[in-house]
């Protein structure tokens, strides 16, 4: 059986609040992002013992680093250079916090994947040997921005990379916002190589075509499907709310929604949490 988590800033960027509001969600683990109006990377060491005390006293588990990795662009040398130079300090982040996934991406989208494919596994390789090298997995994640947009895209890159020091973070609502139908199509391709799981459920505007977040099991996910799926498949890592639908000022609010959407979804397949 996986584990519900949530990634903290989506609640607040202030970690305290988050992780108590986490604890009270009676949520099991959570991932870090923007921490106090600082990027994850940009942590001092006594801010992460902070972090590390407040997670343990409410019987949070830190799972991942939702870093930033890689959305920059592909052909801005300096760019590349500046992210590959702080992947030591988000690994040893990682081990700090005894979790094993360091998610990244897979720079800003300027074209088709296939134009840019040999520099984008190139570079990815660069990422993945240190990441391997210090016991972390560079959990890749689809994202419709960058040139890994759809479960199609990262199979097709985690398998070129050919390291067991990559792995996917399947996003379902990112998937759908690339244009991909996420479950089951996007999901079957990203499974075997899948590692971890973000959660947000969107609809498409009828008149501008664009996608528009809202909570879990109110969009045009097919998430009966898809959790279903994970629990058939024996997935028994987390599944982290990323809620991205926002109510006026309020993600704690917003997060509770989509999380209690998430709850009716598993309710309906018999699944008490």
């Amino acid at each position: 059986m996986f584990k519900l988590g949530v990634i903290t800033d989506e609640i607040s960027r202030d970690v305290g609040k988050a992780i108590e509001v986490a604890g009270s969600l009676r949520l099991e683990c959570i991932e870090l992002r923007g921490c106090w109006n600082k990027n994850v990377k940009d942590l001092t060491d006594m801010e992460l013992r902070k972090i590390r005390r407040l997670a343990k006293d409410a019987g949070l588990e830190v799972v991942c680093i939702a870093s930033p990795l890689f959305k920059c662009n592909l052909t801005e040398e300096s760019e590349v250079k500046e992210h590959l130079r702080f992947v030591r300090r988000l690994t040893e982040i990682t081990k700090f916090f005894d979790a094993e996934l360091l998610r990244g991406f897979a720079f800003w989208s300027t074209g088709s994947l296939d134009d840019y494919w040999e520099e984008i596994i190139e570079r990815l390789k660069e990422a993945v040997d240190i990441c391997k090298s210090e016991g972390v997995i560079y959990a890749l994640e689809n994202e419709a921005a960058t040139f890994v947009a759809t479960g199609e895209d990262a199979k097709k890159t985690v398998t070129a990379v050919g390291s067991k020091g990559i792995g996917i973070t399947w996003d379902p609502g990112n998937s759908f916002c690339a244009g991909e139908t996420p479950y089951p199509d996007g999901y079957l391709k990203a499974r075997d190589h899948m590692v971890h799981v973000h959660l947000k459920d969107a609809v498409r505007d009828e008149e501008s075509g664009r996608p528009k977040f809202v909570a879990i099991g109110t969009g045009e996910i097919d998430y009966k499907g898809q959790m279903k799926a994970l629990l058939n498949d024996g997935y028994n890592g987390c599944v982290s709310i990323e809620t991205h639908y926002r109510l006026p000022n309020d993600g704690e609010k917003s997060t509770r929604e989509t999380l209690n959407g998430l709850l009716k979804v598993l309710e309906d397949l018999g699944i008490k949490v």
